[in-house]
């Protein structure tokens, strides 16, 4: 069943796409409509509802954060639709020019994949809306191509996966530890209020909780290479930190999700 919910934060629409064949979505997607651009296209698995809720929008111009297949899986589609421009990093056309192959749990939450034949074009310095400017800033270690796109005047930030929660816990496999704090380093360096983030939008406090993220992971990664320095495995920095691996939904999301990879991306600063 496709869920969707919708808010409104001063003329930002924010959209909540979720899926799940019985009862509540078990992860939602946020993509955020100002003025008439769309920033990131949410799931393909609620493809129906995506192009029901814009089918009487105008849009002009599509903004991804990243090439992940939940927040580009309607690109395709919605460019198609209203004859949209796309803008992206160089790494997310080539993902979305070529297509790419998720894994059965990806598939199962999100959709399948659908290649984007059309012409995507490189973002510029400054992206201007009817009433807001928006820079994109380069935030790679989520993602090779992670961008996330700054309204100065407003003090938003359209964060894409950059924030999701403070006490990140496990990792994707490809992950980057400390390219992550490099991110959050360089946002934070702007002034700003409201996280408009892909997952778990904050609307106040937003640079105060990327703040606590970033100390979270400084104290993370230091605690992990203090311990590595020290001559332990993996599996005992792991124990020592007191950190358990869920084997069952290790298992379920087809080994791609793990906080052994976590520990792993952290040790890699050495």
């Amino acid at each position: 069943m496709q869920y969707r919910k919708h808010r409104k934060f001063a003329d930002v629409d924010m959209y909540r796409f979720g899926y799940s064949p019985i009862g509540k979505p078990w992860l939602s997607v946020y993509c955020y409509l100002i003025d008439r651009v769309l920033i990131d296209t949410a799931q393909s698995n609620c493809q129906e509802k995506v192009v029901a809720t814009f089918q009487n929008k105008a849009i002009e111009k599509i903004l991804l954060t990243h090439w992940h297949e939940d927040h580009s899986g309607n690109t395709t589609k919605l460019a198609q639709l209203h004859n949209s421009k796309v803008y992206a990093h160089p790494f997310t056309k080539e993902k979305l020019r070529t297509g790419f192959d998720i894994l059965p749990y990806e598939k199962f939450l999100f959709g399948k994949t659908t290649p984007f034949e059309g012409q995507i074009g490189d973002f510029q310095d400054l992206i201007e809306t009817t009433n807001h400017k928006l820079t994109p800033i380069f935030t790679p270690g989520h993602a090779d191509d992670h961008t996330v796109f700054l309204d100065k005047d407003h003090g938003w930030l359209f964060s894409g996966d950059l924030y999701v929660g403070v006490k990140i816990k496990v990792f994707r496999k490809g992950e980057q530890f400390w390219q992550q704090v490099d991110s959050f380093k360089k946002v934070l360096a702007f002034d700003f209020d409201v996280l408009f983030c892909g997952h778990h939008p904050r609307l106040k406090d937003g640079k105060l909780m990327l703040a606590k993220k970033l100390q979270y992971f400084e104290d993370f990664g230091g605690k992990t290479l203090f311990l590595h320095q020290k001559g332990l495995s993996t599996k005992e920095i792991m124990e020592t930190m007191k950190l358990r691996e869920n084997n069952l939904l290790k298992l379920l999301l087809s080994n791609d999700v793990s906080v052994t990879y976590m520990i792993e991306a952290a040790i890699n600063k050495c």
